[in-house]
């Protein structure tokens, strides 16, 4: 779903007299992920470290120094392998020290180097070696590990562009208790076309493999982590740790991909942990296991008002305790008027196990005032109080265009669909999975409260209610599993559903899933 294209040009610097030498080119961004080999440089007569122009595709002035493909030695370099900051001429970065630079100057406030573009010209080795192993574990010795720190921190962020060009950096050492964590410790910039790999990040609040704090209008785009992120307190993801909202800028967190194992506390996630608001978030997928205590999702934590999600799949194993979902575990605002939407979610789709305790869903945990249109769960939801394919707890909700064929199991309020739906509205939706628990359980809704419904479907399965208790009105109608295999189905269940025999065990599936 997510085809990651960033085949970006570097051009000469327009400054020098000629362009001579030149630079590995960018990966599509599909493979940027990979490791790269390293690249040699060959070194001329004078006492700089030239480019070799064997080695590399793109064209860089005759002047830029640095060695790539060596790998950290822990020092910071006195200057930048050449540029002058600006987009048509950014600061290239070729070797760990030069990328080291751009964090001391940042970290020091330099104003000189503010609001300015930098990009890889190589891959980047924070330690050489194997960090973690296939497990996400630590297996280097740490003691010989140089330790990074974050672009940016806690006070001062990171304003400029950052461009990873396709590029990775791999053999990043993060182990501490303090705060702003990740390649970038803070940013209010754009970092965009980079993975962080075989890296190790452990910190205290606000962790992550990527960007620890994105702030105001921040982006992060086509960043991929594929890195262990543990996190000691609140908020640790493996992209981006908290979106903090600043005078109604809205970030963005786009083709972003998260493959790293993350282990956190309170507020953990694949992609961002924890956002106040102000937020878009598109094309995102997590295919790495996330283990947490409280609000805990395969793509968000918590995602608070005015915060619009469009695609996303989770595709791994996500489990936690209160509040836990394979998409976001709390969705919209605590203060949630009649008819006021804070934010949407739609083409959404979970494809991993869910285990929790309360609020425990396929997609979202607990929903407050927000739409969630075109979503589905593929898998078995384990929970307790509030267990559901689409939402636990659901209220002032819009849900419409949503299925569930996993199984849901729970305590009380446990539904195919909501676990407990109350003063939605709620429309075109269907459940195959089998439903089981001690009390107020429906193989549709477990407990539905004063929600206006219509076009709800379910699989017939022996004397079992579609609702463990209707408070409210609304139907939904059984049906055979032959007579939901068929056309004639989808086309009952609206626009947006589709028939292929060939997907989804021939159920009906929505149209953004066709392959």
């Amino acid at each position: 779903m997510n085809h990651f294209k960033t085949m970006i040009i570097l051009g000469c610097a327009v400054f020098f007299a000629s362009c001579t030498q030149t630079v590995s080119a960018p990966k599509e961004d599909d493979s940027a992920t990979e490791s790269s080999s390293s690249k040699k440089s060959e070194k001329n007569s004078s006492s700089k470290e030239k480019v070799s122009s064997s080695s590399f595709a793109e064209e860089l002035d005759e002047d830029c120094i640095g060695e790539s493909g060596n790998a950290w030695d822990g020092t910071t370099a006195k200057d930048f392998a050449c540029g002058a900051g600006t987009k048509l001429s950014p600061y290239i970065i070729l070797t760990a020290e030069q990328l080291a630079k751009l964090s001391f100057v940042v970290g020091a406030n330099e104003t000189e180097y503010q609001g300015k573009y930098y990009k890889l010209g190589a891959d980047i080795i924070l330690n050489e070696g194997k960090i973690i192993d296939d497990k996400g574990a630590l297996v280097a010795d740490s003691s010989k590990l140089h330790k990074w720190t974050p672009i940016g921190n806690s006070s001062i962020a990171f304003t400029g562009n950052f461009d990873g060009n396709g590029h990775s950096v791999s053999g990043m050492f993060i182990n501490t208790t303090s705060t702003h964590n990740g390649l970038f410790g803070n940013s209010s910039g754009t970092v965009q076309n980079l993975t962080v790999e075989n890296s190790w990040v452990s910190g205290g609040k606000n962790t992550a493999g990527v960007v620890a704090v994105l702030r105001g209008d921040g982006i992060v785009r086509n960043a991929k982590n594929k890195s262990s992120v543990i996190g000691k307190a609140e908020s640790t993801a493996g992209v981006v740790a908290l979106t903090s909202y600043v005078y109604s800028k809205k970030g963005i967190i786009e083709n972003c991909g998260n493959y790293g194992f993350i282990q956190g506390e309170k507020l953990v996630a694949g992609i961002v942990a924890s956002s106040d608001g102000g937020l878009t978030i598109r094309s995102v997928t997590n295919e790495g296991e996330v283990e947490g205590t409280y609000g805990v999702g395969g793509i968000a934590g918590h995602l608070g008002s005015s915060t619009d999600l469009d695609e996303a799949i989770n595709n791994a194993n996500i489990s936690g305790k209160e509040f836990t979902a394979g998409i976001a575990s709390y969705f919209g605002d605590i203060y949630c008027p009649a008819n006021k939407i804070y934010g949407s979610m739609s083409n959404v789709k979970n494809v991993g196990k869910i285990t929790g305790t309360n609020y425990t869903a396929g997609i979202v945990g607990e929903a407050q005032c927000v739409s969630i249109n075109e979503a589905s769960n593929a898998n078995d939801i384990v929970g307790n109080k509030f267990s559901g394919g689409i939402s636990g707890h659901a209220q002032r909700a819009k849900i419409d265009a949503v299925y569930n064929n996993g199984d849901i199991f729970g305590s009380y309020d446990v539904g195919g669909i909501v676990g407990y739906n109350e003063e939605g509205v709620t429309s075109a939706a269907y459940s195959t999975g089998k439903v089981d628990g001690d009390s107020l359980v429906g193989l549709m809704i477990g407990y539905n409260y004063n929600t206006t419904m219509a076009d709800y479907y379910y699989l017939e399965q022996g004397e079992q209610e579609p609702f463990g208790l209707n408070n409210g009105g609304g139907v939904a109608t059984p049906k055979t599993s032959d007579e939901m295999k068929s056309e004639d189905f989808a086309e009952l269940l609206g626009d947006e559903f589709v028939y292929d025999s060939e997907q989804n065990d021939g159920f009906p599936i929505l149209k953004w899933e066709k392959e």
